[in-house]
């Protein structure tokens, strides 16, 4: 059956026997998923949606039904997230609300009709990280570790081993987090990809937290330090939380939001392994036949570099 044909069934049994799809466009900027935009309108109404789906070959229906879970959740709890409408009848796509706004992080950091924007996001990217951290783990993920950062690492270990390649930075990384545990926090609700370019923010502020197919059960402060990374900060290097402000900045507006206080170490700790585990995904992206992952399969040295500059 055709998209159009489908997305018509599906939107008839959503809306009602009189509802139509129509102006149905292929979206860019989908890195791991194929993006469309299409309006329904039933009766008076019109719904501008987007539909979200795995491509042929890499249908995930598992990965697809916990973000569905974890978009509802979150919408249920006041996260700013798009509406979530319906899975598709095959279970590899989510079909929500068409937000407008800006996403493209060097658009973000520079032009200048989002400068109030910028002087707001890290407070408001704080406040939905903390109501996000404020849920526990949904029945939809796989079960939470009681310690989520040996099960973390653990994970990584497995990766690395499984890809089969030397990547002496990595391994190096590896060691340095088993040396340097945390405390086990109780696992709750992350969203897994906390950064910008998973932003959707107007000239006021944000709009609305994007891609929750990494959704799962662990340490909050994951999500706090992966926004740090400076593979996102875009060249705005000496602004770690988002491009955009200082890590304390970051971790106080979290606290002050209802989120627990995460110290530095912490962070720390977690930014070294956001940079292993962007340096396994840019390894493992390598592998796939197109030239979109060959770009991002030679980013991998960028983590290692940091990494190694966060354990020196």
């Amino acid at each position: 059956m055709a998209l159009d044909e489908a997305l018509s069934a599906e939107a008839r049994a959503h809306f009602g026997a009189g509802a139509a799809v129509e102006s149905l466009v292929p979206l860019a900027g989908g890195a791991s998923r194929e993006l469309y935009a299409f309006d329904v309108v039933a009766g008076a109404e019109r719904h501008a949606l987007v539909l979200r789906r795995d491509p042929p070959g890499l249908e995930d229906t598992d990965g697809r039904a916990r973000e569905f879970a974890a978009l509802r959740a979150a919408r249920d709890a006041g996260v700013p997230v798009p509406a979530p409408h319906w899975l598709t009848s095959d279970g590899t796509g989510i079909v929500m609300q068409r937000l407008e706004g800006e996403a493209i992080p060097r658009r973000l950091l520079r032009d200048e009709r989002y400068a109030t924007a910028r002087e707001r996001l890290v407070d408001e990217v704080a406040r939905a990280a903390a109501a996000v951290h404020g849920l526990a783990p949904l029945a939809e993920l796989p079960a939470a570790a009681d310690a989520p950062a040996p099960a973390a690492i653990a994970a990584l270990e497995d990766e690395l081993d499984a890809i089969g390649e030397p990547h002496p930075a990595l391994e190096l990384g590896l060691r340095w987090l088993r040396a340097h545990l945390p405390a086990a926090r109780e696992p709750v609700l992350v969203h897994g990809d906390l950064r910008l370019g998973n932003l959707m923010v107007d000239e006021g502020g944000l709009v609305a937290l994007l891609d929750w197919e990494l959704c799962h059960a662990g340490d909050g402060a994951e999500d706090l330090a992966w926004a740090c990374l400076r593979s996102w900060r875009f060249g705005h290097d000496d602004s770690p939380a988002l491009g955009l402000g200082a890590r304390e900045a970051l971790l106080d507006a979290y606290a002050a939001a209802g989120g627990r206080r995460v110290t530095l170490d912490e962070l720390r700790f977690w930014e070294v392994l956001g940079n292993v585990r962007w340096g396994v995904i840019c390894v493992r992206q390598a592998q796939r036949p197109t030239l979109e992952h060959y770009a991002i399969g030679r980013r991998a040295c960028e983590p290692e570099w940091d990494l190694l500059g966060l354990i020196a």
